[in-house]
């Protein structure tokens, strides 16, 4: 295993922007950046041994800057929706930025995904690290937070997320790459398996109604292989709103443990991409709003269906849903979940 990284550039306010290398012996290898730790490339091999890049992204630092569908970033402090910008805790009500009509996404304006991290290179992992002040985005709490990344000889990348605030808050933090495992075209043909039974309702708006929908024989029914794009054009309103799949699945699993969230195959490579997560949800979205103004790493812009996210997390909403599970981060305790994105060829 081999760590190296490299100046890639400076932002406008003259912060340094790097790029990070861990590197197998096999070729295979991750890059990653400072500027909103966010996860670059995966470079994996295919059942014929070729190796190729599975995450969307661009290939200067202008991309990344400009880009607006949080492309590889770390999200938060709280992944996806929180209704009308706005929840209580403690008794105290705390206003959010609105940064998605009357509601605030990804963390709001203040959200992470732009934030230059700084950095530690161990001998296994690149450590970056972000200070949060108290009231940003409307949050409680003088946040500090590390993501860490490894990867290792068998192909298994890991973001590990520890976190402590001074005062109670809530913290919902994810990673937002877009794989294609072909490394081009769609990803339409990918066969899926979310171990779940059942998903968050959502309105209009993709705010959770606080009802759960079954998914036993149903669209959105991936408790078997089954190719995203089988039922994905089909005139059903939760899709439609949502221009395909963008949907919370709950596992069954709710505890902090470590535990099968998802598979994503594709079988023209042969590779197949096996999350684990500590977290009880997993969000899918198959990028139906995607339409980038700057070329990807192809030379040519992302649109709809290009990728597919794979968000491990609490559920959206969850300040305000009494019903989800308690996201709260307690004054004086820790955050501590970790994700891993298993590679392999069939």
């Amino acid at each position: 295993m081999k760590i190296e990284n490299r100046h890639i550039g400076n932002t406008d306010s003259g912060k340094e922007v790097f790029l990070f290398k861990i590197a197998c012996e096999s070729g295979a290898y991750i890059e990653l950046t400072n500027l909103g730790a966010s996860w670059v490339s995966a470079v994996t091999p295919d059942r014929d041994g070729q190796l190729s890049d599975v995450l969307l992204g661009y290939d200067n630092l202008e991309g990344y800057q400009l880009d607006e569908a949080y492309i590889g970033a770390t999200v938060g402090r709280f992944a996806n929706r929180i209704a009308n910008a706005s929840f209580s805790l403690n008794g105290i009500k705390y206003n959010l930025e609105k940064n998605d009509g009357k509601n605030t996404n990804h963390g709001g304006f203040s959200g992470f995904d732009k934030k230059i991290f700084d950095y530690k290179i161990t001998d296994k992992a690149v450590i970056f690290s972000l200070y949060s002040p108290d009231g940003e985005g409307g949050y409680p709490g003088n946040v500090k937070l590390e993501v860490a990344y490894s990867f290792s000889e068998n192909l298994v990348a890991t973001i590990s997320y520890h976190a402590e605030s001074d005062k109670d808050t809530y913290l919902n933090l994810t990673n937002h790459s877009y794989f294609n495992l072909h490394s081009s075209g769609d990803i339409l043909s990918h066969l899926l398996y979310i171990p779940a039974s059942e998903m968050l309702d959502t309105d209009e708006s993709f705010i959770p109604t606080g009802k759960f929908i079954k998914l036993k024989n149903t669209v959105f029914d991936f408790s078997s292989f089954k190719p995203i794009g089988k039922d994905i054009f089909k005139p059903v309103p939760q899709l439609e709103n949502n221009k395909g799949y963008n949907h919370c699945y709950l596992l069954e699993d709710l505890s902090s443990n470590l535990k099968l969230g998802a598979v994503l195959k594709d079988p023209e490579s042969g590779r197949k991409l096996t999350v684990y997560t500590t977290k009880p949800a997993v969000l899918i979205y198959s990028a139906g709003f995607l339409n980038t103004s700057l070329p990807g790493k192809n030379g040519y812009p992302y649109s709809p269906y290009s990728g597919f996210c794979i968000e491990t997390q609490y559920h959206p909403d969850s300040p305000n849903q009494p019903s989800f599970p308690d996201c709260v981060l307690k004054k004086g305790k820790v955050y501590q979940h970790k994700t891993e994105y298993r590679f392999e060829v069939t």
